[in-house]
């Protein structure tokens, strides 16, 4: 089991129903504390998550523009296109 101080995950794709659950999924099951959001609906609550993470997944490059600039640094794109399963 991983020390839940020593890394953090902030999964953001575009509704944060999809892409962003299954790659939080995936780190839980790793024993990873990970957190899923949408850059669409999850409003604010991006900057305090931002804040917590210690990395932040992005799935698809032009969601960089949602993270805040202080954060960007901790940006690793996992690059799995865009939504086709449940955008609305």
């Amino acid at each position: 089991m991983v020390n839940a101080d020593s890394v953090r995950f902030l999964c953001v794709c575009q509704w944060g129903h999809s892409r962003s659950v299954a790659m939080a999924r995936v780190l839980h099951s790793r024993g990873y504390p990970a957190v899923a959001i949408g850059q669409v609906s999850g409003g604010d609550a991006i900057i305090p998550l931002a804040d917590w993470a210690s990395c932040i997944v992005i799935m698809q490059p032009d969601f960089m523009g949602y993270i805040p600039v202080e954060h960007r640094a901790k940006v690793v794109l996992n690059d799995v296109g865009h939504d086709v399963w449940s955008n609305p």
